[in-house]
């Protein structure tokens, strides 16, 4: 299951991030974005990096608080804010948008 965050604050591009709903420890995760122009348009060839930042964390490893949710499986979530950046045919754009995902730590 994924959750999906959309923003415009801005009149020049629309921002969608799709992020897993949950994660395992020690396997990929995959993070979407599709970026839209003024008139809906995908945005091709754009100069795009983000940054993740847990928030309450200065940086470094990624940690969390884990509750047990019954016979030895553990849980737990976490809020994030992805800082994206775009550069594209000269101009420059960035933008904030918070997800929280849930560790799947069954073992």
């Amino acid at each position: 299951m994924l959750i999906l965050i959309t923003g415009c604050s801005s009149n020049n591009f629309e921002i969608k991030l799709v992020t897993p709903k949950s994660f395992t420890p020690d396997q990929s995760t995959p993070i979407q974005i599709k970026i839209l122009d003024r008139e809906g348009k995908p945005v091709k060839g754009a100069k795009v990096s983000v940054d993740l930042d847990m928030q309450g964390m200065s940086h470094g490893d990624i940690s969390m608080k884990m509750q047990e949710t019954g016979n030895g499986v553990y849980v737990g979530q976490t809020t994030f804010t992805a800082t994206i950046k775009i550069d594209y045919n000269g101009e420059k754009w960035n933008s904030e948008k918070r997800f929280s995902i849930v560790n799947n730590n069954a073992q």
